[in-house]
């Protein structure tokens, strides 16, 4: 079985929407991207509710190399949308993870959402890649539907109890350039990171 590291899911200069039901897989997941564009020099900006300790630990728990260009912000609850706005437009900034995109944009109309999806596509036609970060069921479901129909890609992280164990599953709906899969993909955590079965 061969396995893959996000770079080969997650095409330069798109926006992709990356979801769980709960949990900290998606984090690991634009973690593990973050850390592997980095080593090539590539700046990224993290924006997130955490600190730049944790995120710097979960990058050492994947056994990961925290690069020189990794930019964690940390977004204040209270102006959280406004503070991701005046930050996703800065240039020259190729990666741009935001880790609880459905907590900060959580009380957004759908025009703004709308606006907002759209402002990160031309900004990605611009050069710059997206990793919106949702956990479902936190933004209405019209709202989620909207970020998933406009973005380059789609990312699912599941996982289902078979017997006394859980298996995880990783399903890409949709992904610019690449043709739909016809099988979910298996992938386990542990000491060596996200292995994603191929």
């Amino acid at each position: 079985m061969d396995f893959a590291s996000g770079l080969e899911i997650v095409p330069e200069k798109s926006v992709v929407c990356i979801e769980e039901t709960s949990g900290n897989i998606k984090s690991l997941f634009a973690s593990m991207i973050s850390s592997e564009r980095g080593k090539k020099g590539i700046a990224v900006n993290y924006l997130t509710l955490r600190n730049r300790e944790e995120i710097h630990n979960q990058i050492g728990q994947l056994r990961l190399k925290v690069p020189e260009k990794l930019r964690v912000i940390t977004i204040s609850p209270q102006n959280s949308a406004q503070d991701v706005l005046s930050l996703i437009y800065e240039p020259d900034i190729p990666l741009i993870v935001i880790d609880g995109f459905s907590v900060f944009f959580s009380e957004y109309s759908f025009a703004d959402l709308y606006t907002l999806m759209f402002r990160m596509i031309s900004a990605s036609q611009n050069g710059t890649t997206f990793l919106l970060l949702v956990d479902r069921g936190v933004l209405p479901e019209r709202h989620e539907n909207l970020v998933r129909a406009m973005a380059d890609g789609v990312v699912e992280f599941t996982i289902v109890p078979e017997g006394d164990k859980l298996k995880h599953y990783l399903n890409i709906p949709k992904m610019r350039g690449a043709f739909p899969r016809d099988k979910m993909l298996t992938f386990t955590v542990n000491e060596e990171g996200l292995l994603i079965a191929t």
